[in-house]
């Protein structure tokens, strides 16, 4: 798969180089060279802090067609995933990687692999999400339509919260069947 990064930052680095170790054809961006990093890929992983998203996105040119995969979290005053997938009406936006701490990117605990939650509203941009995040080393978990990212930026929001308000620290989460 061919995969833009962009946002060369802790988790666009990361997921590049966990990807790359996949097979996969990946470019990461920076700040000058977002329409050369979206143009001709077929996956866009938007991985910029929130108040930049609008200014990213509109760097990266055309995204008809494109899986664009939203890894923000919106802590600090960008928009939400329901904003995002308005400002590229033509993308098949999936909401994934924003539940995860970045430090699990570079090598998440194996055995079992820890589960991460994606949603979407296209059938083959989910699949090619759930691709990903298997090859990141997390087991895919499908939340739905992209109607529930609210539901995954909410979840970020108290898996945050609860790492370092209660001073548990980064950690992974598993959802397994008894």
């Amino acid at each position: 798969m061919r995969i833009g990064v962009i946002g060369g930052g802790r988790v666009g680095s990361a997921l590049a180089e966990r990807w790359r170790a996949a097979g996969h054809d990946v470019r990461v961006s920076t700040r000058g060279t977002i329409p050369e990093t979206a143009a001709g890929s077929g996956v866009v992983l938007l991985a910029v802090p929130a108040p930049v998203v609008k200014e990213a996105l509109a760097a990266a040119g055309p995204l008809a067609g494109t899986i664009l995969v939203d890894a923000t979290n919106n802590l600090s005053g960008g928009p939400s995933t329901a904003e995002i997938a308005a400002l590229v009406p033509q993308a098949h936006v999936v909401k994934a990687f924003n539940t995860v701490f970045a430090q699990y990117y570079g090598g998440a605990p194996p055995d079992p692999p820890p589960s991460m939650v994606y949603c979407g509203d296209d059938r083959e941009a989910k699949a090619g999400a759930a691709r990903l995040i298997a090859d990141a080393g997390f087991e895919p978990v499908d939340a739905g339509e992209l109607d529930r990212a609210p539901d995954l930026e909410a979840f970020a929001r108290l898996v945050i919260g609860i790492a370092y308000r209660q001073g548990r620290g980064p950690f992974v989460y598993r959802f397994q069947a008894k």
